[in-house]
């Protein structure tokens, strides 16, 4: 066995950038990346979060997160708003236009899913789902 096959952080890192690049493709039309549809998905969930909790919740650093935020407001699918409890920070909610883009890339990220976990059955994949989250948690 060679070592690409010895490690699992090379194939963790090419089984996603598969399904990254796939996942690309289908956001393009809308112009925003993967992280950026996570932001989203992300605010749709949490509504009134602040860039912070995003941040924190998602492992996006602060200077890249307040760029993927003002992205999705010049596109029109978030809005900020001041924080009642905090002057300093807004919090922010999915607009319509938002939530259109949310549901109607929603099937094709299952799709793409489905296709990057085909040599899997679906009791593997709700194995590796777990792993994965457990992996996740513990960063």
């Amino acid at each position: 066995m060679n070592k690409w096959n010895q490690s699992y952080g090379f194939l963790l890192g090419k089984a996603l950038q598969q399904m990254e690049q796939k996942f690309a493709e289908g956001l393009a039309p809308f112009n925003i990346n993967s992280r950026q549809y996570g932001v989203l998905l992300f605010i749709e969930e949490n509504p009134y979060s602040s860039q912070k909790d995003i941040s924190d919740n998602l492992q996006i650093d602060r200077t890249t997160m307040v760029s993927h935020i003002d992205h999705l407001e010049t596109l029109g699918f978030v809005e900020r708003t001041k924080n009642p409890n905090d002057r300093r920070s807004y919090s922010l909610l999915i607009t319509e236009k938002g939530k259109e883009v949310l549901n109607s890339r929603w099937e094709f990220l299952i799709d793409v899913e489905s296709e990057v976990l085909t040599p899997l059955n679906q009791q593997e994949r709700q194995l590796l789902k777990g792993l994965l989250i457990k992996i996740w948690k513990s960063l």
